[in-house]
């Protein structure tokens, strides 16, 4: 009631006021009742409409604005009421609570790992007992004589078929058994080992048995992937690729057949993502026994030829699996899809399988690799230069960082077989030391970390046949073999110093370094050291070429003794003048600088004072002092005051 009055409020007017209070909570406690109603999910309790009195009749006034009520909105995500002020009514639809999401189906991948309970142990306990003891009765009680091959075969196949039936039952009642799991596991082992056996037991040809042993090692793919159980393979795989040498009969060439086949086969089966366990269990035991054989077994082996072709297989393998991996997993992810969801039809190996994948790939071709190295130079040529260029062609058509390191390492192992095959003695190291150089110029070109890996571990190897040669060459050489000890320390020397070189700046280059600029002076001091510890050998090895070329071979030795001290201060003078700046990394650089010409000049006063004669001996003194006054006097340069400082 605004406004002028032509006269006082009555009763009446106070009773209208009241009305209208009323109604307006009336309101809003239809709509507190709506909004409590979508919260609890129940339909909304009905207010009774209030008792009004009869409308009274009031001699005309100005009347008061009618009060409106405060509009009430409702909370973020529920439904809006029906418009207009007023209770819940009968016909209105019955607000209803949002429903949760449908929870996510996860595609046919592996199932959640469980945990390794007192049940699991004892199961893979059991099961190395239990083929421990198939061992026995395959070899063992063949050599005493105990029962006949016929009898043994048909046991342990007997056994098998009853491990996996018993494991078929009780996986059938109680899924999640450990030890129905491992029955399985066991049963399929033992099935493998028994088909080995029989190829010396009942003098069964090879490849039958290969044939039978496959369909089994299929028949345990299918029953793991249809179980879903990754420890099934594993069980199945180890058992069988460690036991399978033990049951051969001694024949290398039957072992090597029969482990490659089990690798081969079980391949598919590692395409599972999160199946890693299993990618590792199938590759090692085969690649260890392959090397050790393919090393054992000598040039004039006659079963050398068909190892070397095992170990060409398996080096195959990798590549093929790795361009395998994509379109298997697409199709599996379809044939799951059929009676699956979206997603399981569009499944793609993850970033984590095809990482795990690559990494076989070096893995696989070690056997390759060894059997390059041991055998004579047109075989290690053969086996090593295909390798190295199909991993080179791999290396520029990668797509992920973890292949592309892979395909480097397989690179260098290939290069490196032909040289160690076919060379020996300096020109062996001389190889080395070159195909050192070129992954440390790759990975300064390219920024790969397992080129500059690969470069390290050849210079620690030239590093050591450096240091092994500290004191020089012998005298008496023919100028050819100087000329090869010369190139030869020359390339071990600057292998060392650029891998220095190039490691400081890598970790330089790292996240929280304090001061990467002092950090590489550091290793820049380091390659400098080293430099000069290993130029004695490559400097006499050229004085000495040098005197047997103009007939002084008496002179050869001491000059290069005397050149090597010249060298030293002209390098350690280069230094210090790099370092004459007023920052930490300077003063790392001119402190070493220091240490080093102390060094230089004990070994001159000490060692070439008695061992230089001559005018060798006067060079060497001389150009030593000519270097250090002109160093002193390039510092007394620098460090002159300007006229803008004050010292």
């Amino acid at each position: 009631m605004t406004g002028d009055r032509s006269r006082p409020a009555t009763p009446d007017d106070v009773l209208d006021a009241i009305e209208a209070l009323t109604r307006s909570n009336e309101q809003l406690r239809a709509q507190v009742s709506r909004l409590e109603s979508v919260v609890r999910g129940r339909p909304p309790r009905q207010v009774p409409a209030p008792v009004m009195r009869p409308p009274h009749t009031a001699p005309p006034r100005t009347a008061a604005p009618p009060y409106t009520a405060r509009p009430v909105f409702p909370a973020p995500g529920a439904p809006a009421p029906p418009a207009g002020p007023g209770p819940y009514r009968p016909g209105w639809p019955s607000p209803q609570m949002p429903q949760p999401a449908a929870p996510i189906q996860q595609s046919g991948g592996a199932r959640p790992r469980r945990p390794i309970t007192g049940p699991t142990v004892i199961a893979v306990a059991g099961v190395v007992v239990l083929l421990a003891g198939v061992v026995m009765l395959l070899v063992l009680a063949a050599q005493h004589g105990y029962f006949g091959p016929s009898a043994r075969v048909i046991g342990c196949a007997l056994l098998a078929v009853g491990l996996i039936a018993v494991a078929a039952v009780v996986h059938r009642r109680q899924p999640d058994n450990s030890g129905a799991l491992a029955l399985a596991g066991a049963g399929l082992a033992a099935g493998y080992l028994d088909v080995t056996a029989m190829t010396w037991l009942l003098d069964v040809p090879v490849r039958p048995a290969m044939v039978v042993a496959g369909l089994v090692a299929v028949a345990g793919l299918v029953l793991a992937r249809w179980w879903n159980s990754q420890i099934v393979a594993v069980i199945a795989a180890v058992g069988a690729l460690v036991l399978v040498p033990a049951v051969s009969g001694g024949d290398l060439l039957t072992a090597a057949a029969f482990l490659v086949l089990l690798t081969l086969v079980t391949a598919p089966a590692s395409w599972r993502d999160g199946w890693y366990v299993l990618l590792g269990c199938r590759i090692l035991p085969t690649v260890l026994t392959l090397v050790v054989l393919v090393t054992v077994a000598g040039d004039g082996d006659p079963r050398a030829p068909k190892l070397r072709l095992a170990a060409a297989l398996l080096a195959a393998l990798g590549f093929i699996d790795h361009w395998a991996l994509p379109p298997m997993c697409r199709a599996l992810g379809r044939a799951r899809g059929r009676s699956g969801t979206a997603a399981d039809r569009d499944s793609s190996p993850t970033a984590s399988t095809l990482n795990a994948h690559a990494l076989t790939i070096s893995v696989l071709a070690l056997p390759l690799w060894a059997a390059a190295l041991v055998a004579p130079t047109a075989w290690a040529a053969i086996l090593g230069l295909p390798l190295a260029l199909v991993a080179a062609v791999h290396w520029r058509l990668a797509r992920t960082p973890t292949m592309v390191a892979c395909c480097t390492v397989i690179t260098a192992m290939g290069s490196s077989a032909v040289p160690v095959a076919a060379l020996d003695g300096p020109t062996r190291m001389l190889s080395l030391a070159l195909l050192g150089i070129v992954f440390a110029v790759l990975h300064r070109l390219a920024g790969q970390l397992p080129a500059l890996v690969i470069a390290a571990a050849l210079a620690v190897i030239g590093l050591l046949s450096a240091v092994l040669h500290l004191g020089g060459p012998d005298v008496g050489l023919t100028v050819g073999t100087a000329v090869t000890y010369c190139v030869t320390g020359l390339a071990q020397l600057s292998l060392v110093v650029l891998v220095l070189l190039l490691l400081g700046g890598a970790l330089a280059g790292r996240e929280g370094v304090l001061d990467p600029d002092a950090m590489r002076s550091g290793w820049v001091v380091a390659a400098v050291a080293a430099g000069c510890l290993l130029l004695q050998y490559p400097v006499m090895s050229a004085c000495l070429a040098l005197s047997e070329a103009t007939e002084f071979p008496s002179d050869g030795e001491v000059a290069g003794r005397g050149v090597t001290t010249l060298l030293l201060a002209l390098v350690v003078t280069v230094l210090l003048l790099r370092s004459r700046g007023s920052d930490r990394a300077s003063a790392v650089r001119r402190t070493s600088g220091y240490v080093l010409m102390g060094i230089i000049l004990v070994k001159l006063c000490l060692y070439d004072l008695v061992v230089l004669h001559g005018v060798i001996r006067v060079v060497a003194f001389i150009g030593v002092g000519l270097l250090m006054l002109g160093l002193a006097t390039a510092y007394s340069r620098s460090l002159r005051p300007g006229p803008d400082r004050d010292r």
